[in-house]
């Protein structure tokens, strides 16, 4: 992970410590951005997120999966 992080990801990460695995930050992660989507559109910001594309495209190496990128 790198070491800097913005201000909304900074303050997820206090959020941390109260989930026992890194799974369960991650799916608290997503949904949290999922929200912040939508969230946003109340001020004019319209963010688009696919679902694989919050997982960087180089994670799927090994992987097997195959398709347009």
């Amino acid at each position: 992970m790198r070491g800097e992080y913005g201000e909304i990801m900074r303050f997820l990460l206090h959020f941390r410590e109260r989930f026992p695995s890194e799974e369960e930050f991650r799916a608290f992660l997503t949904e949290e951005v999922r929200q912040f989507v939508k969230d946003a559109r109340e001020y004019d910001i319209v963010l688009s997120i696919l679902p694989e594309c919050l997982k960087p495209r180089s994670a799927f190496v090994g992987e097997g999966r195959r398709g347009r990128f």
